[in-house]
């Protein structure tokens, strides 16, 4: 069994390989990003379960409501809340971060409809399997969705190490080099680079530091729990290395089919 220092070690590892994957310079035409992000979305809409798992168990979202059994862990993930759900994307004007990618996925032309089938079966109440089985995202994404769902149903400790280690810490060193891609190539993407940008500047300086102390605050200082959690941080990291890798391979294919 790995130590923590040790599954700390190569998760840093893994952390460091995503933010050099060459999967963000190969994004470089217009076709490019509309394969990109009709395979990222599902990490878009899936965050917001994972952060919402975590909501339910550190607050009460419950009548008659009850105290939380931890008052500064459910200040924490109610200020990730309400910036991921209802943000102030330009003055006056609030929405959820996965309702701001889909704006940005139709500026370029990029399919909705598969991720749309997906959180119109979360909304008719299907079984998150069931609903992955008829929203027909492309295959790579569909199987990243599908681990991130199966980690849901581990304790409150391995969701929030998934949570930090797999999104909140490692999302700024991804989306950094992407969006100065995207800039230097001069794309008609503006939503999506502002998107980027927004994630860059939130997670890297507020919500990354809080998903952070509140994983600490989870593992009290059991090595147990601790190793459990970041077992699975490294498996949602792997999970999203094969999904870039997997994508670069789509993308190769498209330029293959463009004519000469």
């Amino acid at each position: 069994m790995f130590t923590p220092s040790a599954l700390r070690r190569e998760i840093e590892a893994i952390k460091a390989r995503l933010s050099r994957h060459p999967l963000y310079t190969e994004v470089d035409s217009v076709e490019g990003l509309r394969v990109f992000m009709e395979r990222h979305v599902g990490c878009v809409l899936d965050f917001m379960s994972i952060l919402k798992s975590l909501q339910r168990d550190l607050t009460c979202v419950q009548v008659p409501w009850h105290r939380p059994s931890d008052a500064e862990s459910a200040r924490l993930i109610n200020e990730i809340v309400v910036g991921e759900e209802s943000d102030e994307v330009a003055p006056g004007v609030h929405k959820s971060h996965y309702a701001w990618y889909l704006e940005a996925m139709d500026e370029v032309g990029a399919d909705t409809s598969a991720v749309r089938r997906l959180e119109e079966g979360f909304v008719a109440g299907f079984e998150p399997q069931r609903a992955l089985a008829r929203a027909g995202l492309p295959p790579e994404s569909g199987q990243f969705v599908r681990r991130t769902f199966e980690l849901l149903e581990r304790g409150l400790h391995v969701r929030a190490a998934v949570f930090f280690h797999g999104r909140e810490d490692v999302i700024p060193r991804m989306f950094l080099p992407l969006a100065e891609s995207l800039e230097a190539e001069g794309h008609p993407c503006g939503t999506l680079v502002a998107y980027l940008r927004r994630h860059i500047e939130v997670d890297g300086g507020e919500h990354g530091p809080a998903a952070e102390r509140l994983l600490e605050r989870l593992f009290n200082g059991d090595p147990t729990r601790e190793v459990e959690a970041l077992e699975a941080a490294r498996s949602s990291l792997l999970a999203r290395e094969q999904l870039w890798d997997r994508t670069r391979v789509a993308l190769a294919g498209t330029r293959a089919a463009q004519p000469a």
